[in-house]
């Protein structure tokens, strides 16, 4: 019951976080444009104007890419390269947004102020930066503990038949599937006891979050899943939509384009929605215990 609450409370929340949504919104976009705009000049330069990239938009093409990359490799090269800061900014803008986020879930029925919202991102932006890379380096460690023995066991075995190879596989895979739904939910309450205890430390926060995670496994693991079924839904469907799309004219183009921003206003109000509802999931787990 408290799982489904919480489920529903981040949905209400979201419904009344219009202005964060826009807000958020265009700061992607601003991140986006910053990102395209270089690269699609230096792509038009590299194919020459040549009819390189209309082929491009109608889908894979190798042998234009081979084509492509031989006429402007170096610069291609060169261009992703630097490519890397903009991502490690990306991903640090993505942890600015959480201490902001969380504010306004706390408060969902007052006003959305941008000052407290910046504030809030500002106050929590070290604590949920260390919280990332502690999390980052748990999946590396968990990577390494579920797959190394296994390819190690077929590196040392040729004769191997591809049931012998694929059953073991799967049931790995499906573990770190388990898994990987545990640590993002854990991830999101620690995130949220760290906020509403306003606590620095945050491996404490963790170890006590885990506990009570595992104390309450099946509830927790339950929201996890709720929480992936709508991303899955509507990444689903962009993805057969823009399969069914031949992007050969101008229409096409832009209605790729308005879909492509539909579907990342709708990953904001997902990302509210999950960390309201952790929110309140948090909440009832601190009252409860």
């Amino acid at each position: 019951m408290k799982t489904t609450s919480s489920y529903l409370y981040g949905f209400s929340a979201t419904l009344k976080s219009l202005r964060l949504l826009v807000a958020v919104y265009l700061g992607y976009l601003f991140v986006g444009l910053l990102l395209a705009v270089p690269f699609y000049g230096l792509f038009l330069s590299a194919s020459g104007h040549s009819e390189l990239p209309d082929l491009l938009m109608k889908g894979f093409d190798a042998t234009a890419i081979r084509e492509l990359l031989a006429g402007g490799g170096k610069a291609f090269g060169f261009y992703l390269q630097s490519f890397w800061p903009w991502i490690f900014a990306l991903l640090l803008f993505q942890v600015y947004l959480n201490g902001g986020i969380f504010y306004w879930v706390a408060n969902p029925r007052g006003k959305f102020s941008f000052v407290l919202f910046h504030a809030h991102a500002r106050k929590f932006f070290w604590r949920y930066l260390k919280l990332m890379v502690y999390f980052l380096i748990t999946h590396l460690i968990i990577g390494l503990i579920l797959y190394l023995p296994y390819m190690l066991t077929v590196g040392m075995n040729d004769g191997l038949t591809d049931q012998q190879l694929m059953r073991p596989l799967i049931v790995i895979m499906g573990i770190h599937l388990v898994l990987l739904v545990f640590i993002f939910i854990l991830s999101d309450l620690s995130k949220s006891r760290l906020f509403e205890q306003d606590s620095r430390k945050v491996l404490k926060t963790i170890w006590k979050c885990l506990k009570i995670a595992i104390k309450r496994f099946f509830p927790t693991f339950f929201l996890g899943l709720l929480l992936l079924i709508i991303p899955l839904v509507i990444f689903g469907g962009f993805y057969l939509l823009r399969k069914a799309i031949v992007v050969d004219t101008t229409f096409a183009i832009l209605l790729v384009f308005v879909l492509q921003q539909v579907v990342i206003f709708l990953r904001v109000g997902i990302r509210i929605w999950r960390l309201a509802s952790v929110y309140r999931y948090n909440l009832y787990l601190t009252s409860s215990n």
